[in-house]
Order: structure tokens, then C-alpha cells, then sequence
């Protein structure tokens, strides 16, 4: 086989055809995309302290995969960089880093040893693997989707004798693959990333309290909401004092309840979220549909229910009773929907969260 066969063959390889939108496949699968690509098959292979590893000594934390070798003189150099990067984005996520040779007759377990302390990687949460290289060319070929070929002409300079795909792979804590990404890029390392956070939260390894926090909030504001609405329905209540009072006082607790809400709301999304990764709701076809057009209403009423919320409390406080009635008639139904359905939201990705086959 010539060497441009050999490269085409490597650039056409199911993953690298679908990166490129082949078969309208989306490989380089969002944060919390429910997508799986196959799964990773058993091996034997060896790391950089002469261990045995096998697949099983991965399962129970996603793991971040790419394929190199240490002599090489094309795409390899830039992709370690990457994953070193990684390491530093990944630092506190419970999740892997795995590098495998694809010259395992050259790089040995002490050649990946030093290899891996020259670029200072953290052996406890990034292993570099070496193994038979007829079982790593399979396992690489038939497991990942991903183009191998030792080239055999000897022509071809030393750091050029194999050429494979330059990808980034993720993996879940189940050994299923959920996602390939540019290895060579820094936009491909981010998305990788982003990808394996979500992973470990949809594994349950990473947990933040503010979702249920959030959730006891919008009930708790529900609650209160309906009690209002009790308090000012019953017969004689608007001419009654006592009552009105009751009933401000109840949709002031409202409004700080939701405003504390917001508070918890704006904090998770914006610092906790970054960290710990998104989560995704996995349920499929109408289900689906169901969950996103709650969520999206609930967003939306949430942001055009503020102001309104804002303007019904303060005609109250001026007591333009008239003008009051008629806002909350509008506004008191939306306050109450973005309530109820922030808590089934919750429900439907937490506890109630399908499990993916």
C-alpha cells in the first residue's frame, strides 16, 4: 500500500468522515448530548509504571483518550499539549486522562514514564498505556472508529512512521464513547472538556446542592403564592384590613423567596456550572420535546414575570387597588407556572432523569 493510500485511508476513517458532518452525524457531541458511538472493548495493555491495565481499571469515571507516540513529529507534540492543558481545566473533576501509544515497540513503559514527566503530567489521573501492537491497532480501529497504519517505506523519517487520527475522544464512566473532538486545537480541548464535566455529573460524581436548593425555593414560593391567593379570595376579604394585610405580607414573602431563588439560580449557572459541568435531560422523542418546552417557558415567563412582579408590589404599596387587581390577574398565573415548573424541572433531570440504554 502506497503512503498516500495509507493517509487516506486514515483521513477517511469513520470518525474523521462523520467530524466533518459526514452522514449528518454531530461526533463532536454537546456538553449534555445524549449521544453514544459505540463502546470501548476489553484490552490488555501496559502503563507507564509496567502495570497491567485493563478496561475495567476505567470504569466508574469517564476518561479523556487520545492516541501518540513519543517520537512523533507531526500532530502528537500538539495534542499532549492539549491534553496537558486538560489536566490543569480538569483538576478536582473525578474523571481519567489516557494516552496511548501507538509505536508500543518503541515506547516502552520507562520511554512513557519520562515522556510523561517531561510534560509534568499528574500519573494519578493521567495514564499513558503501551501494549502488543497488533491488539492496540485493533482495539484503536475497532473500538474508537479511529484510523492507525505503520508506514513501512523506508523513506518515510523517524518521526513519521505511523500516522493516526488526531482525535480526542470521550468516554463515560460506563466505557461507551460519547464524543470526538479536534485534538490539535484549542477550540477541540474546550469542547472535550465541557463534554467530560457533564459526564461525570451525569454519572453522579459530581454533585452540587443548589439544584435541590433551588428546587425547595420554587415550592416554597408556590406554596406561598397559593396561600395569598386563599387569603385575598375568601368572602370580604378586600374590605377587610386584617386580611389585606395578611395577604401582602404573604406576597412580600413571595417575592423574597423568588428573589432568593434568583440569587441561587444566577450563582449555580454562572460559577457552579462552569466548574462541576452542565446536566442533561436524557430522555428521548416526545419526552424530550415535553422537558425543553417546559424549561424554555419557564426562562422566558421567568424574565418577562419580574417586572410585572416588580409592578403589582409597587401599586399595592401606593394601594391603586384597581390597577393592582387587574396586573396580578396576569401576573399571579405566571409567578405561579415559573414556580411549579422550576420544580418539575428539577424533578425531570435529577430524580427523574432516564437513564440512557
Amino acid at each position: 500500500m502506497s503512503l498516500l493510500s495509507i493517509l487516506f485511508a486514515v483521513a477517511l476513517s469513520p470518525a474523521a468522515a462523520s467530524q466533518e458532518g459526514g452522514g449528518g452525524v454531530e461526533l463532536a457531541a454537546r456538553p449534555t448530548s445524549p449521544s453514544i458511538f459505540g463502546e470501548v472493548g476489553d484490552f490488555d495493555l501496559f502503563a507507564q509504571d509496567g502495570a497491567a491495565r485493563t478496561r475495567e481499571d476505567f470504569l466508574g469515571e469517564p476518561w479523556l483518550f487520545m492516541s501518540f507516540f513519543t517520537r512523533c513529529s507531526g500532530p502528537c507534540p500538539q495534542m499532549t499539549a492539549q491534553m496537558r492543558a486538560a489536566q490543569d481545566e480538569l483538576e478536582g473533576s473525578p474523571v481519567h486522562l489516557v494516552s496511548l501509544s501507538v509505536d508500543p515497540g518503541y515506547d516502552t513503559p520507562e520511554v512513557l514514564s519520562r515522556y510523561a514527566a517531561d510534560w509534568t503530567a499528574d500519573t494519578s489521573r493521567w495514564t499513558f498505556l503501551t501494549g502488543d501492537e497488533d491488539a492496540i491497532y485493533s482495539l484503536m480501529r475497532e473500538s474508537f472508529s479511529l484510523g492507525v497504519a505503520r508506514l513501512r517505506d523506508e523513506d518515510i523519517e523517524m518521526g513519521m512512521q505511523v500516522t493516526h487520527a488526531s482525535r480526542l475522544v470521550t468516554v463515560d464512566a460506563r466505557g461507551r464513547i460519547r464524543g470526538y473532538y479536534d485534538g490539535e486545537t484549542e477550540e477541540g480541548r474546550l469542547m472535550a472538556v465541557k463534554r467530560m464535566k457533564s459526564l461525570a455529573r451525569e454519572a453522579g460524581l459530581a454533585t452540587s446542592p443548589f439544584p435541590a436548593i433551588n428546587a425547595s425555593l420554587n415550592s416554597l414560593a408556590a406554596l406561598l403564592l397559593f396561600l395569598g391567593w386563599v387569603v385575598i379570595r375568601r368572602p370580604g376579604a378586600r374590605s377587610d384590613q386584617d386580611a389585606r394585610d395578611r395577604h401582602a405580607n404573604i406576597m412580600r414573602a413571595a417575592f423574597g423567596v423568588s428573589a432568593a431563588f434568583l440569587a441561587c439560580y444566577l450563582w449555580y449557572h454562572f460559577v457552579v456550572v462552569p466548574e462541576l459541568g452542565h446536566m442533561g435531560f436524557r430522555g428521548a422523542g416526545g419526552l424530550r420535546a415535553a422537558y425543553f418546552f417546559l424549561l424554555i417557558s419557564h426562562v422566558l415567563l421567568a424574565i418577562v414575570n419580574l417586572p410585572l412582579i416588580l409592578r403589582v408590589l409597587w401599586l399595592a404599596h401606593k394601594e391603586r387597588w384597581e390597577a393592582h387587581r387587574k396586573l396580578a390577574k396576569i401576573t399571579w398565573p405566571i409567578w405561579m407556572y415559573v414556580s411549579v415548573t422550576g420544580v418539575v424541572v428539577y424533578l425531570a433531570l435529577y430524580p427523574f432523569n432516564p437513564s440512557l440504554a
